[in-house]
């Protein structure tokens, strides 16, 4: 039809999972994480309001990204056109409801597209972006030229530094501390062992849909493995796993931990399938545990440079436990960040693949003002309210898009 305009809506809570208080102890405004939205028309054009922030007095001191110079927006739009993550604000200005126009470009719109096939979409990977220095840490402080677009659980993969073990493994965005520097990985996935050398020169790119690859269950990187009844295994990204699924390890020799991989002693052929290990629950995003007492095995450790030239560790689902599965059969959706992912299956079919892909709009964190503020302004996916006793309320967010029959570019 000519002159068409197809119109999509809906609202969400802006999500506080994996963050925390900015300032613990103290009542505090701070950044979300990114909301995902699904948009199967596409999109020429949205606008975010933000329910709960419209009508209060503004402030100049929400937290973004660890510091505390940001206005809360309240009203944003994107158009076709316009580069991926800008956004027209709208936002109060300190202690007061008088609107204030800017904007940004950086932490606003940007479509989503996980094929990479639509025209301004968010590409698979960001431009490169300097480091002159990594950390010998087993979570590595990273400094570079600018830390834009990086927020916490943002993945991004190194290449060209000195510490060639951490070269080219996607990794998550622990901390993001100031504008040149972040941290690699969380309090809860960090390497077993440091890299072995101080890093030097090289680039970082951001891994867009890092956690979100197009097809359902995904081969991960193993940071560590505990020696335990049952073993915790930690993985560099969100792994996305639930109780039932099989797993088969491949964990180099500079690992230690081997008895894990498939072998003679425990029933391999090369013609025939291994035994596995089977996820027993769900500890967060990056760990799991499994049914595999390793107490007696070799400790795990995290490849050093002068080991190198090696393999890495990583772990591979490859189907079910049917008993697991039965047993704990509420437990099995495939979540990230507490939503499940995109058109996963539930239940005995947890382990299923899937495409995951679908068309939608990323609504980002919030960057830097242009025009009437040098400061920061909290973007379209909302922000968190935190009580003194570090207690997270999310702001109520309403977004209407549409896609017209000669909208696009």
């Amino acid at each position: 039809m000519d002159n068409t305009t197809i119109i999509g809506q809906g609202y969400f809570t802006a999500s506080s999972i994996g963050l925390a208080n900015p300032d613990p102890g103290n009542a505090e405004v701070g950044q979300s994480n990114p909301a995902y939205i699904q948009i199967p028309s596409n999109a020429d054009w949205m606008t975010v309001r933000n329910w709960t922030q419209f009508g209060t007095a503004g402030t100049d001191a929400a937290y973004l990204n660890g510091t505390a110079n940001a206005f809360v927006g309240v009203e944003f739009f994107w158009q076709r056109g316009m580069a991926a993550g800008s956004a027209i604000c709208k936002y109060y200005t300190n202690t007061a409801a008088v609107i204030t126009g800017d904007t940004i470009i950086s932490g606003g719109f940007t479509l989503y597209d996980p094929s990479g096939q639509s025209v301004g979409a968010q590409p698979l990977l960001g431009s490169p972006v300097t480091i002159s220095a990594v950390t010998n840490a087993t979570r590595p402080v990273v400094t570079c030229s600018s830390t834009a677009g990086l927020s916490v659980g943002t993945v991004v993969r190194l290449s060209s530094t000195a510490q060639t073990d951490v070269n080219g493994v996607d990794m998550v965005v622990g901390t993001v501390t100031n504008g040149t520097t972040f941290t690699l990985l969380t309090s809860t996935n960090a390497l077993a062992t440091a890299p072995g050398a101080i890093g030097g020169a090289g680039s970082f790119r951001i891994v867009y849909n890092g956690n979100s690859a197009l097809f359902y269950p995904r081969l991960r990187y193993v940071t560590n493995i505990t020696q335990a009844t049952n073993a915790q295994v930690s993985t560099s990204i969100a792994h996305g796993l639930t109780p039932g699924q099989e797993l088969r390890f491949k964990i180099p020799t500079t690992s230690g931990m081997t008895q894990l991989n498939p072998q003679l002693n425990n029933n391999y052929f090369p013609q025939s399938s291994s035994v596995a290990a089977i996820v027993q629950s769900v500890v967060d995003d990056y760990n799991f545990t499994i049914n595999i007492n390793t107490t007696g095995y070799t400790a795990f450790t995290w490849p050093t440079i002068a080991q190198e030239p090696t393999d890495f560790p990583t772990v591979t689902p490859f189907g079910e436990d049917t008993a697991t599965a039965l047993a704990s059969n509420t437990a099995q959706v495939p979540t990230i960040a507490g939503v499940q992912i995109y058109n996963t299956n539930t239940g005995i079919l947890a382990d299923s693949t899937v495409n995951t892909g679908y068309l939608g709009m990323i609504l980002g964190a919030g960057g830097i003002g242009t025009i009437a503020s040098s400061n920061a302004i909290l973007g379209p996916s909302g922000s968190i309210a935190w009580t003194a006793g570090n207690a997270p309320t999310g702001d109520l967010m309403y977004w209407v898009a549409g896609k017209s029959t000669y909208g696009g570019l």
